[in-house]
């Protein structure tokens, strides 16, 4: 009677607190040469959701100065993202993104540029870590998911801003949006609080618009033509220690053409304006970031300085790719792409595109990586026929390799990606990066393997076409949770995986 009744209490307890549990699969994960293992363990028992995440104070440069974090833009630690009001974002979006971004990035090309490539930097003393939080980039040229916090004008005015490493100049929202606009209630600079602000005039170095003093007293900002404003200078703080005079960027009208989302984007490319030419020149001409792989729960950062970047790379460094030149991009950071293996098997690759341009861009926005067809196709076959047992799902937009996971009831067998890189003066002997399973597929729900799931690598347009791009890009998903070191003077980029 007493076991009866304690089981009903038991009974009616459980019924009471089934809308306050979900029921959850835990995973276990291992590798084995070349494959990757994903074991789904289901709970006997429904478990408590996870408590609410707790987030203090992001810090600032103006705290510690040094190693600072950097977060996806839905974390819930972001505070752009307070409370964590948005954790996922659907896969429509992503791929929207990631369309605009890709066609933003060659529209350059095919238009030209006018920002010039910074000459190498002499080696110095010295190095700074930026803070860096998170947020989307709905604005020009594409979409980013991290930013970071810097200080403009006199006194330092702190803006979250997105970072690109290849835009050739630096975009500041100068003044606040007008009531209804896209960019109502996000933060801009405001000038006339700055007492060492001053725009660039026509004629001056700094000033590529081509425009006459003549003709307008400011250097008109040219290189967006879906943005207003003028070429401008005052002071970038970093952190205390570290600050660029008459640093110049385009000073956007608030509600000139679409949002910049946060309060604009910081230049890291190898134009001679940029923030990583200006300050890495005093800083060993070294920069680094560490993109966060989880969206929610870990941190990333963004350093600059041969003191930092990194302290340990040369016993950790698992693959180093010489940096290239290529004029259809001469402000981003390229490396050349040789080979890929799958599961452990070099991929073949037709002779045509073994002997054509094999460069790959470094892309801080696009979250997926492109490749040309010829060298994406094999892979996608020969993945395909790896993952045979399992059942596919629709395509996601440019993502056409997608699996349901949901159903499967034990394990997923993946099969690892290396990438081989092109060795010193373009010969052999590359050095190979391998790819983690997470840097390899895109999760419509982040994170959890067993749900709708896809390889995150595309086809770029034709190599027949003869507008179509003439690089790869590497996204920010193969480039997560590793260390990026950007050595300039050096000429190579080297990969530290598990950094962040």
């Amino acid at each position: 009677m007493a076991s009866a009744i304690a089981s009903s209490i038991f009974l009616c307890l459980l019924l009471l607190l089934l809308p306050h549990l979900g029921y959850s699969y835990h995973t276990s994960r291992y590798t084995r040469g070349s494959t990757h293992f994903v074991v789904r363990r289901s709970d006997d028992l429904p478990r408590a959701s996870a408590p609410p995440v707790s987030c203090s104070p992001i810090p600032s440069g103006a705290s510690n100065g040094k190693k600072l974090p950097v977060l996806h833009r839905l974390n819930p630690c972001s505070p752009l993202n307070a409370g964590g009001k948005q954790s996922t974002t659907s896969s429509v979006d992503v791929s929207h993104r990631a369309g605009r971004r890709l066609r933003s990035l060659f529209a350059a090309v095919q238009s030209g540029d006018d920002a010039a490539p910074a000459p190498a930097p002499a080696a110095a003393s010295g190095g700074v870590t930026i803070p860096t939080t998170g947020t989307p980039e709905p604005g020009a040229p594409g979409f980013h998911d991290y930013t970071v916090v810097v200080g403009y004008g006199t006194p330092a005015q702190q803006l979250a801003m997105a970072f690109d490493t290849g835009l050739g100049i630096s975009l500041v929202r100068c003044a606040a949006c007008r009531p209804g606009a896209p960019c109502d209630g996000l933060a801009s600079f405001d000038p006339s609080r700055s007492s060492t602000f001053a725009p660039v005039p026509c004629g001056s170095p700094d000033c590529r618009s081509g425009c006459s003093s003549g003709s307008t007293p400011s250097c008109p900002l040219t290189s967006f033509p879906f943005l207003s404003g003028a070429v401008a200078q005052d002071v970038l703080t970093l952190t205390p220690s570290a600050s660029v005079d008459d640093f110049t960027f385009g000073c956007v009208e608030g509600s000139s053409g679409e949002p910049l989302g946060a309060a604009g984007l910081l230049d890291l490319s190898r134009d001679s304006r940029s923030v990583a030419s200006r300050l890495a020149a005093d800083a060993g001409g070294t920069f680094s970031y560490c993109l966060p792989l989880s969206t929610t729960s870990s941190h990333g950062f963004l350093a600059i300085g041969e003191a930092d970047v990194p302290h340990n790379r040369t016993a950790r460094v698992t693959a180093v790719a010489p940096l290239v030149y290529d004029p259809a991009f001469p402000n981003h950071y390229v490396i050349d792409l040789a080979g890929v293996s799958l599961g452990g098997r070099d991929i073949p690759i037709p002779p045509h595109a073994a002997t054509a341009s094999a460069a790959m861009v470094l892309d801080t926005a696009l979250p997926y990586t492109y490749m040309k067809p010829s060298m994406y196709a094999p892979l996608r076959d020969a993945f395909r026929r790896a993952m045979a047992r399992y059942p596919r799902a629709p395509a996601m937009g440019d993502l056409d390799t997608c699996y349901n996971f949901t159903g499967v009831r034990h394990e997923v067998l993946i099969p690892l990606v290396h990438l081989t890189f092109r060795g010193i003066g373009g010969g052999g002997g590359g050095q190979v990066l391998g790819l983690g399973a997470d840097q390899m597929f895109y999760m419509s729900e982040p994170g959890n393997f067993f749900s709708v799931t896809c390889l995150a690598f595309a086809a770029l347009p034709s190599d027949g076409d003869a507008e179509a791009p003439l690089a790869m890009v590497m996204g920010t998903l193969a480039q997560s949770s590793m260390e990026v070191v950007h050595d300039v003077p050096g000429g190579k980029i080297g990969f530290i995986p598990g950094s962040c």
